[in-house]
Order: structure tokens, then C-alpha cells, then sequence
């Protein structure tokens, strides 16, 4: 059975979202997401605990910096054969539209069972939106 990349990406609870920092600097951190059609991936700035609350995080800053990231979406197995993984190259913003924020919210709160009952994602939330123009894969997206 062929499996679709966003079928392999919707199989994953978490991926990876690279930034770079203004001196050129990569900068990664696990994120949680959700997909809009093919195109976009929501991640939030959800209420989970932040090292240090009164800065901005560094992920926003490199955004603001620079809208180009990577989402890298891997699957790991001690079966070599069964290794795989998806990147999103697409333009980062952070989610300004009221519409489109409660949307993206709706899709976190499908997906993951803490922004629905845990109030992991207060109502205008900080999300982020990342609108995907290059996939590429590799390996078994089985």
C-alpha cells in the first residue's frame, strides 16, 4: 500500500521547525502541528511552561528575521527498512487574522487531545503558520 506524504505526516505527533537566527544560525525545537489542505502547517506558541516568559522566543525573533524554515517530519526504527522522513521547506508568519487563528486553532484542538481539554491553547493563542512550497522525501513512508 503506497502511502501519501501527508498521510505519513498526519501518522507523527511531533516534528522539527528550523529557523535560522540573524547571525545564520540554526536554531530547531520539536513542535506540535496541524495541516491546512497541503499547503499550510499550523504549530502554536502554546501555554506549556517557557524558560524565560518576559523575552520573546527565539523561533519568533528568527521568524521575524528571516520567514524561511524547514519542518522535518522523520520516522525512526531500529529496521532500517522502515526508515523515513518528509521536509517541509515553505515561508514562516506568525498568524495575525483573527478567522484564520481560530481555524488553526480548531486544527491543533482535533489533533491533540491536551489543547482540548487541558488549556494548552487559550483562545488567541500565538500561532504560527508556515505555507509549504517544496516537499521532498525519502525512504518508507509506509
Amino acid at each position: 500500500m503506497l502511502v501519501s506524504v501527508e498521510e505519513f505526516i498526519l501518522s507523527l505527533q511531533v516534528a522539527r521547525l528550523s529557523t535560522v537566527t540573524p547571525s545564520g544560525v540554526p536554531h530547531s525545537v520539536p513542535i506540535c502541528f496541524a495541516l491546512s489542505g497541503n499547503d499550510t502547517i499550523y504549530t502554536p506558541i502554546d501555554s506549556k511552561p517557557k524558560k524565560d516568559i518576559s523575552k520573546p522566543l527565539e523561533r519568533i525573533n528568527n521568524i521575524a528575521n528571516n520567514d524561511e524554515v524547514v519542518v522535518l517530519f522523520d520516522k525512526y526504527s531500529e529496521n532500517w527498512d522502515e526508515l523515513a522522513y518528509v521536509m517541509a521547506k515553505g515561508k514562516a508568519k506568525v498568524v495575525s487574522d483573527e478567522q484564520e487563528n481560530i481555524l488553526a486553532a480548531k486544527l491543533l484542538e482535533d489533533r491533540y487531545i491536551q489543547y482540548r481539554d487541558q488549556n494548552y491553547l487559550p483562545r488567541g493563542a500565538m500561532i504560527i503558520a508556515i505555507r509549504v512550497y517544496d516537499f521532498m522525501s525519502w525512504g518508507n513512508l509506509q
